[in-house]
């Protein structure tokens, strides 16, 4: 009989341990819970930003997500995007602008070195050229001949059955700029001129 009347106390004091066991939890409880939910959100909120940075890093084209999801964010807001951002951006768009600025200078050097080649062709034929092209041409018409070809050393050579025969010569002829000079004779009216190999090949109108 004592044995169970000990079997039956602790078993009685088991229960009333578990009985004060939940009226304290259940007393501190509500004390306890804010602390460990705030613990938690603050573990969340600031894991989150590492995660996305973390990938962002592995990720390069995460980081333009990023970007604008922060000005669409800032703009709601009705604020403004610090200006070490603003900074970081307008690198950006000049580096992204810059092999276009490159190709502008470029075109541009072109067209000053094709406009000096032209300034050099129509100083040499309001100088010598037009004269003795003019003589040229009528020289060739009194033999009935309407072409003829010029080396890049001025001479200027008519077809015959025999082979190329001189009836000419260009002082300070410009022949390393033959494509440029057709293009100015052309213009000029009276000549058809075009590059035939080493040559400019010249005809016109009887």
């Amino acid at each position: 009989m004592k044995e169970v009347k000990n079997l039956e106390q602790k078993n009685i004091r088991k229960i009333m341990q578990l009985v004060l066991l939940g009226i304290g939890c259940s007393i501190l409880l509500p004390f306890l819970l804010p602390f460990a939910l705030g613990i938690a959100v603050n573990v969340i909120s600031l894991g989150i930003p590492f995660f996305v940075v973390l990938c962002a890093l592995k990720n390069p084209w995460a980081l333009g997500v990023l970007k604008n999801m922060r000005k669409h964010l800032v703009t709601m807001l009705g604020g403004t995007i610090p200006e070490a951002f603003q900074e970081e951006d307008t690198k950006a768009a000049k580096t992204e602008s810059a092999p276009l600025d490159t190709e502008a200078v470029s075109e541009a050097m072109e067209d000053s070195v094709e406009d000096a080649d032209t300034q050099t062709i129509i100083a040499w034929y309001g100088r010598i050229g037009k004269e003795r092209l003019n003589q040229i041409v009528t020289n060739l018409n009194a033999k009935g001949i309407y072409e003829c070809w010029l080396r890049r050393d001025g001479i200027c050579n008519i077809r015959t059955p025999k082979g190329y025969r001189r009836v000419g010569c260009l002082p300070e002829y410009p022949g390393e700029k033959a494509e440029d000079i057709c293009r100015f004779l052309t213009r000029e009216g009276g000549l058809q001129a075009s590059v035939k190999g080493r040559y400019v090949y010249l005809s016109w109108n009887g």
